[in-house]
């Protein structure tokens, strides 16, 4: 942007100073940067030794006028202080993604949300869509967005939905068929796999009897069993 721009890490390595373009002053200290800057932006964590980064002393400590950007932990900035030094001009802007409840509606601050995704509208479909996924898995055995279930997504094709939880390699898949084709009718079977896990749903004419069920069950490497 055309800036002279300055920086201080009281942590900065050998190496990380070798990539450091040519054009950026290196401060010695923060209060030697705040005196020197027009423009101020946070890059470090919140520790509790970085809390409070910007206080009523340090804020004393920048040009009149200064203009803050904290888009790194609203903890680094006490409001407190920024809202004084806002009010006697010692800061013109204040930028943040950290949107505090005293900071709302503040002549020269500018809030933004640290996630831009959480909007009113889309906490709201979230919301939506995580229902809609809950009653799907409940209701037909279809599974999307799990951390550790592998994906399913196809309609029934049958009155009866066999949908099973079992180990990649420890399940015996073959019984299973068996067992069903006794006298359930087997309309469609699909199978995937995540990780050592596999999840087989069958889609049935008729729902299987509990001894069937049971005998499913028993089989080595069956985890979980659902008839919907």
């Amino acid at each position: 942007l055309g800036m002279e721009v300055y920086g201080y890490d009281p942590y900065i390595s050998v190496d990380a100073a070798w990539n450091l373009n040519r054009g950026v002053v290196h401060c010695v200290n923060l209060n030697d940067l705040l005196r020197k800057c027009d423009y101020v932006t946070l890059h470090v964590p919140m520790t509790p030794a970085t809390r409070d980064t910007l206080n009523e002393k340090t804020l004393d400590s920048c040009k009149d006028g200064v203009r803050v950007l904290n888009f790194a932990r609203g903890e680094l900035v006490n409001n407190q202080a920024m809202l004084a030094a806002l009010e006697s001009g010692k800061v013109s802007c204040y930028l943040t993604d950290f949107p505090a409840p005293e900071l709302l509606g503040v002549p020269g601050v500018i809030c933004t949300p640290h996630l831009g995704a959480s909007t009113p509208e889309s906490e709201e479909n979230c919301a939506l869509m995580a229902a809609q996924q809950l009653r799907d898995y409940l209701e037909q055995g279809v599974i999307r967005n799990s951390v550790n279930y592998p994906a399913f997504d196809l309609p029934k094709t049958a009155p009866c939905r066999l949908c099973i939880l079992h180990e990649n390699d420890g399940a015996d898949l073959g019984g299973m068929v068996r067992v069903l084709l006794e006298d359930c009718g087997i309309v469609d079977t699909h199978r995937n796999e995540r990780g050592g896990v596999a999840y087989t749903v069958v889609d049935l004419e008729h729902r299987p009897i509990d001894q069937a069920s049971e005998s499913l069950r028993e089989l080595q490497g069956v985890l979980r069993l659902r008839c919907l």
